[in-house]
């Protein structure tokens, strides 16, 4: 439980004096650009009562947030004048509840910045740096590990044999599908932009094929079929837009659609035209299954139990890139989106 100051940290008088943060400016129209954000110093907050304060390790860099910058509805915004939302870990330097003692090490709403004054409610769980560090608990034991096994394993429910495919296969989430995919023997086909995430797909990630969509260009639908003779049982979609037109055609009757993302997508406003697919739902009787993580918090231990027995048993390794200081915040979310990062992009600050 939460109550009067239980542990001290570093006095208000050692601690640094400021606190840097990147705040919101303004909506995005599309891919978030540096002019949507400003890097500031603030003065150093304190715990709030109940709270905690929080010494940032690393802080994620997500492709919805995208989403959360728009001005379209969305299941979460992020307001301007805000510190940009995001996951991060980070070590407790001043405590104001019992359960979250100084030195402990969480997961957590952390924001864009150094420190973060925030409620308990904001601490998600306890990470153990000692078994990984700060950037793996951001990448296989956090959003990207929870969301890949909520949505291939929970919801999904894969049989060993079938064919599954991931589009941005070598990206943050796609790059845990991938080795989630193989230990459950799957067939297991990724989608990825170059030759070298290509290369990585396959010597890393568990694809035992992967396809660069760029290169395929308009013959992407013949080189999907190719890939997948037998067709496709489980389409795990971060994209949206063109790729995934070119994955319908050879989708098996009863496969399963799984709605991650929808990165390729400009915008919404007004909603881009393409194939219509209520036939294939109807003829090939598929279920098409969107998903937010944060709906499935009942099943997140179990999700991290089985993550966590992965990676002991060498079969799930983190793929990270980190951006060192929070100057690299603005221009972060583009680097995603022009495909540059090789798995979870986080920031350092």
């Amino acid at each position: 439980m939460c109550g009067a100051m239980t542990t001290h940290g570093p006095t208000a008088a050692t601690r640094p004096l400021q606190n840097r943060q990147v705040r919101v400016l303004r909506r995005a129209a599309g891919i978030p650009t540096p002019e949507v954000f400003e890097v500031i110093d603030s003065p150093m907050p304190d715990p709030p009562p109940g709270g905690v304060l929080v010494r940032v390790i690393n802080a994620a860099v997500d492709p919805a947030m995208r989403g959360w910058l728009s001005s379209e509805a969305n299941y979460m915004t992020v307001p301007d004048g805000a510190v940009m939302r995001a996951h991060g870990v980070g070590e407790v330097i001043a405590s104001d509840c019992a359960a979250w003692p100084v030195g402990a090490a969480a997961y957590g709403w952390f924001g864009w910045q150094r420190y973060a004054a925030v409620a308990a409610s904001d601490m998600l769980w306890p990470v153990d740096l000692a078994v990984a560090p700060a950037e793996a608990w951001l990448s296989i034991f956090g959003l990207n590990g929870l969301t890949a096994w909520l949505g291939l394993i929970h919801l999904a429910g894969p049989k060993p044999g079938e064919t599954v495919l991931v589009t941005t296969a070598a990206g943050g989430v796609g790059g845990v599908v991938g080795q989630l995919a193989a230990a459950e023997r799957l067939h297991a086909v990724g989608l990825a932009g170059g030759p070298e995430k290509v290369r990585h797909a396959t010597a890393d990630l568990g694809y035992a094929q992967a396809i660069d969509y760029r290169a395929a260009g308009e013959g992407l639908g013949a080189a999907v079929a190719q890939a997948c003779p037998k067709g496709i049982d489980i389409f795990f979609d971060n994209t949206a837009g063109a790729l995934a037109d070119a994955v319908f055609p050879s989708l098996n009757v009863g496969a399963r659609v799984i709605q991650c993302g929808t990165a390729a997508v400009a915008s919404w406003l007004p909603p881009p035209m393409g194939p219509r697919r209520e036939r294939d739902m109807l003829v090939k009787r598929l279920s098409w299954r969107g998903f937010v993580a944060f709906d499935h918090q009942a099943l997140f231990p179990q999700a991290l139990e089985r993550l966590r027995a992965l990676h002991a048993a060498g079969q799930l390794r983190a793929y990270d890139e980190v951006l060192d200081g929070l100057d690299q915040a603005p221009g972060a979310i583009q680097r995603l989106y022009r495909g540059e990062n090789r798995g979870r992009l986080s920031l350092r600050p």
